[in-house]
Parts: structure tokens; sequence; C-alpha cells
């Protein structure tokens, strides 16, 4: 009997160490009559626990390979501030929003075989979600430059900084987020889409919204704790047949789902809803471990009254982030161009940190040398408020082109700087199927940080207070016209050597195999007269 009861309280104990919690943020956004949901689950647990919350495939991959983390994220539209909120204080870990496309963030332990274990990654993970993850080769994704840091790229807040691991980042701006990505990461839900709000996350509906993001990160520390946090952020409108109900029902289904309830997974310690006040004042904590919510409950009570103030305001169109990074092609035609930057700081009285870094494929030949930069129409003020400049060049068909830009940008301060480029003619087998659409790039990453002023630079007004401010956006991906061949030219080749080369065979077998009428007639004859 004691040998059983130490056996029962050995599993309660770790049975502790695998905990499961599942939030939403809810944010109303009444000035374009839609909502912004924000859905984190987590998982922690250790190595010893028995009945593991972590999905095992993603155990192995990381185990396989020896990786430290992995982070992955794929996402449908660009995250504007002024538009949906400050993307930096939802609760939980993370920001709401991600570059365009799909990202893979890896943290390797050693450097041993690290293209290898790249390809091994990106290949089982891209079988996993139905995304074309093989696609990152040596041509797409690299490692750190030596002044960079995990900030800088856009890391995940959780990434060990360990300068020992070998850190890889890659994007590919075509692949975009769509239902077959996102049932496999609702599989890896403890509850998966059936309890818990996993269930309030239909697939069709959510894409159907005006943005869409969902990342994955799993991790593993030196001490055999893993850690699983899936976030998703979508930006919905009351379906079609339910304008006037703002309910958890009419937003997150099209169908009218309202009569069901929603509750909390039964594997989960924590399941809470939070619910931003119209002004994003006040938050509204609501326990569904406690309360189980019906769909078709009002949520929204004041949403006309909010809605209808939010329309009268004439200047919620010309509203401007506090921090803006915007990039573009420049030039014309198939053969030159150049690439422009714009970081802007539209804070009224703090001067802020700025780093921009940015990886461009390697059949886009930038010239370092013609690197330009103007602030306030002038090139000298540019040059002494930049500070460092730092540049890898691409190799033929082999690791990209990558450079990193660190300035210091006063209150209400615009920089602009520029780069040169010649386009490369590739081969044949090169080109996608849709050569002619252009070649995506995918967006750079731009951090702006308020200086705390200890070096002794004076960053805020006198009369202002130093806020503590750091973001990091991400700029719009490029779609850039190559020079491409004539693709009919390979079809009149084939179909010119082949008339030729039927043409010669025929009449070579017609004059060697072919026996001509009159020596038929001669034959016969003396066989007849014999």
């Amino acid at each position: 009997m004691k040998l059983l009861a130490a056996l029962l309280l050995l599993s309660l104990l770790c049975e502790v160490h695998a905990a499961f919690t599942e939030r939403l943020t809810l944010r109303p956004l009444p000035a374009i009559n839609q909502v912004l949901g924000r859905f984190e689950f987590s998982v922690d647990e250790s190595s010893s626990v028995s009945n593991s919350l972590l999905p095992n495939v993603l155990r192995q991959i990381l185990t396989k390979h020896n990786a430290e983390s992995l982070h992955l994220t794929l996402s449908v539209g660009r995250y504007a501030d002024w538009r949906y909120g400050s993307a930096h204080t939802f609760y939980g870990s993370g920001s709401a929003h991600a570059p365009f496309g799909t990202r893979l963030q890896v943290s390797l332990r050693g450097d041993q075989d690290v293209q290898q274990r790249w390809r091994g990654i990106t290949s089982e993970l891209g079988a996993i979600f139905s995304a074309s993850l093989n696609q990152m080769d040596e041509t797409v994704f690299t490692d750190l430059l030596p002044s960079s840091t995990l900030e800088e790229v856009g890391a995940f807040p959780a990434t060990n900084a360990n300068p020992k691991f070998v850190f890889l980042h890659g994007s590919l701006a075509r692949e975009e987020l769509c239902t077959e990505n996102l049932t496999p990461w609702l599989k890896m839900l403890p509850c998966r889409a059936i309890e818990g709000l996993g269930a309030l996350i239909d697939p069709i509906n959510a894409l159907s919204g005006e943005y869409l993001s969902m990342s994955l990160f799993v991790a593993r520390s030196t001490d055999d704790t893993w850690t699983l946090k899936q976030h998703l952020t979508t930006v919905q409108s009351p379906s079609k047949h339910n304008k006037e109900r703002w309910s958890l029902g009419s937003i997150f289904f099209a169908n009218g789902q309202h009569t069901a309830e929603i509750r909390a997974c039964p594997l989960a310690v924590e399941s809470l809803v939070y619910t931003e006040s119209m002004g994003l004042v006040d938050t509204v904590t609501t326990d569904l471990r406690a309360t189980p919510v019906v769909l078709a409950r009002p949520w929204f009570e004041t949403w006309k009254d909010a809605a209808k103030a939010a329309s009268s305001q004439h200047s919620y169109q010309t509203q401007e982030d506090v921090v803006s990074a915007h990039r573009f092609v420049t030039g014309y035609g198939q053969v030159r161009g150049g690439l422009a930057v714009q970081l802007k700081n539209n804070h009224a009285s703090c001067g802020m940190r700025v780093t921009y870094t940015d990886v461009i494929p390697w059949y886009l030949r930038v010239y370092f040398h013609t690197f330009r930069a103007s602030a306030a129409g002038s090139e000298q003020e540019a040059q002494s408020l930049i500070r460092s400049f730092d540049f890898v060049p691409a190799e033929l068909r082999g690791r990209p082109n990558q450079f990193r830009l660190e300035a210091f940008l006063p209150a209400n301060a615009t920089l602009v700087f520029s780069l040169q480029m010649d386009k490369a003619f590739l081969r044949l087998s090169e080109h996608p199927p849709d050569a002619n659409r252009g070649f995506d790039i995918a967006p750079g990453v731009a951090t702006f940080k308020v200086l705390d002023g200890n070096d002794g630079s004076s960053v805020c007004a006198k009369e202002a207070e130093t806020p503590s401010f750091t973001t990091t956006l991400f700029t719009e991906p490029l779609l850039v016209p190559l020079p491409t061949p004539d693709f009919s030219m390979p079809y009149n080749v084939i179909t010119m050597t082949s008339t030729v080369v039927a043409f010669f065979v025929g009449t070579m077998l017609n004059a060697l195999l072919r026996k001509a009428p009159r020596f038929k007639q001669m034959m016969a004859s003396s066989s007849s007269a014999k």
C-alpha cells in the first residue's frame, strides 16, 4: 500500500509539471466596424511527464536535428498600428503581427552540418503544415550579422540568445496562409477545435477576414523543459446575417452557430477571455472555467454609439503610426533598378534609435557603393544621423545579400536611403511557372527604440517624459520584374528539330530498305523465265 501511495504521489507531482493555458483578447475596432481577436495557447512541461500535451512530432524534430527552438509564422495582410491598435500591448508573449508570407527562425545547438539540419527541419515542417518550406534553400536563409541582435530581426521574445547557438532565419513572401496550413495547427492543440477557445477558430471564416497571422514557437531548455506557444491573430466583422448582433458567434462563425456554449478546455489550467473597452482603457476578464459563455450573448453592448462616435471623427483617415517603415522599388525596365527605404519617426518629442535589416536574393546584384541617404532633403544631415552601415554581398547562386543600418531619428524626422542594383538573367530552369509576374522579395525588418538618455544624448523634450517604447515593424514585400527569355523558343526548337530528324530518318530508311518498282518487275520477269 505504501508503494502504491508513493507511485500515485509521484504521478501527481509529474502532472504538476505540465500546464496548458489558453487566452483570447478581443479588441473592438468600431471605426472600421470590425473586431480583432488574439488567440494564445501555451504548453509548459518537463520531459518526465507521463501524458504529454506537447505534440510528439515537434519534439522529434528538435531532438533529431539538435535544435534549441524554432519559430514559424504564416501571415496574410499587413498589420497597421493606427488601424488595429498597438501590436505589442496584448496579454501574453510575442506580438500580434508577422511579415507577409512565411518566415522560419531556427536556433541550432552547435555549428556542425548546419545546412543539412536546416533542410531537414524545413522538409519535415513543410510536410506537416502543407507548405513549400523546402524552397528555403541556401539562397534564401542566412544567419545573423556580427553586429545584429535577435530583437533586430524580429525573433520571438523567448528565443535563447546564447552566442553558442547558431541562429538561422529565412522567409518566403509568396507562401501565403490558407486552410490547409491552419488545420494541422489546430490539431496540435490539446483539445483541438472541439473544446476550449480553439472551438472559436473556423479556418474558412478566419481566412475571410481582413488580416490573419498564425505562429508556432517550440523550444526546449538545458534542463529538458519544453515550451510550446501558438498564436493566431484575426480581424473579423460580424456575419452578413447578424450585422446587428456583436456576439462571439456572429464574429467567429459565418453560418449562424449561436445556440451553443463555449467552455474551457478540460486540460487547461487557465482559460480567459480579455475584452478591451472601446477606449482601450479598461479590460474585462471572463473566466471560462468558472462560467461558460453562450455564443449568442451580446458581447459589445455600446457598439452602435461607439461606431457613430468613431465615424464622426474626420481625423481618423489621416492618422499615422508613431513610427513607420516602407520599402519601394525604383527605376524601370527589366535590367536595372534600385531599392529605397523610408524610416519615419512621427513622435512629437522623442528621438529614437532605429535599426533596419534586410535580406535580398542573389539575383538582385546590389551595388553597395551606390548607397545614398537623405534627411529633410539634405545628405549631410542624413550622414550625421547614420551610426553604422554593415553589409555582406551575395554569392552567385548562393547566399543572399544582407545589410544592416543603424541610425538615430529625432522627433518628427524622416530618413530615406537607396541602393542601385542590376537584375540577373537567370537560367531557363530557374524561372517559376509564372515568371512574367515577377519575383517576390521578403519584407525587411525595422526596430524602433526610445533611448533612455544615459549616454548623455537628449532624446526627448524637457517637458515630455521618456516613454517605454520598443516596436518591430515589417515592410511591404516587393514584386520585382526580372529579364525573362522567350519561353516559346524551346518549343519552336523542339518542333523544328523533331521535324528535321523525322525527315532525315524517313528518307534514309526509304533509300536503304524500300525497293524501286522497276527493280521488282525485273526480278519477277527473271523468275518467270526460269
